[in-house]
């Protein structure tokens, strides 16, 4: 019988959704695997706004973090808010109880990153997967950690922003120019975080 993970996540705009629909989708893996992620709880800044997505059955949708927070019976928490000020409080205080969080919040863990590692050190049975906040969600970090133990690592170089990577490889396509390339792909950022400023 498959092992039930409760999770809480925090936000439920475009990637909150995607996230709870991966997780319906992969039930069957999952189960192959032995386990069965329940999303029990997410928390939104407005639980009365229609949500893009199926919200799984029995999960409530909350607007206090504390509804998260204090739940012993999550074991893996997601959080999806973006932001590097109530994200970073959350993050800090599901690592400091010792949960398994995940995020792909690359401000935060640019501005808290050392003071991640000291409550990791501190807390064993905290965990932080960061893999989607890295390199597009290549999984170069899982491969870091666990295919190069023998290796002494100090150093890694090359162009691993996907911002970059469309410039470059539309100048390289299309023949286009640098500055308008540039000024297209700041037009999307913009476009994307609007996007996402509206969705939570």
């Amino acid at each position: 019988m498959a092992k039930e993970i409760n999770v809480g996540m925090f936000g439920a705009g475009t990637v909150g959704g995607g996230v709870v629909e991966i997780i319906r989708r992969k039930q069957d893996f999952y189960a192959k695997l032995g386990f069965k992620f329940v999303v029990k709880k997410i928390c939104v800044r407005d639980a009365s706004k229609k949500r893009d997505f199926e919200l799984p059955q029995g999960c409530a949708v909350v607007t206090d973090p504390k509804e998260i927070l204090d739940d012993d019976s999550l074991e893996v928490i997601v959080e999806l808010m973006g932001g590097t000020t109530l994200a970073w409080e959350i993050v800090q205080a599901c690592l400091l109880k010792g949960k398994k969080v995940v995020t792909a919040n690359k401000a935060l863990l640019s501005k808290y990153l050392p003071r991640v590692i000291e409550i990791l050190r501190d807390t064993p049975k905290a965990r932080l997967c960061f893999e989607a906040a890295v390199c597009g969600g290549i999984p170069i970090i899982h491969t870091l950690q666990h295919d190069y133990l023998g290796d002494s690592i100090s150093e890694l170089r090359g162009i691993m922003n996907g911002t970059t990577n469309y410039i470059l490889s539309k100048m390289e396509s299309d023949n286009a120019d640098y500055a308008a390339v540039l000024k297209e792909a700041i037009f999307a950022l913009e476009c994307q975080r609007c996007k996402n400023s509206s969705s939570g």
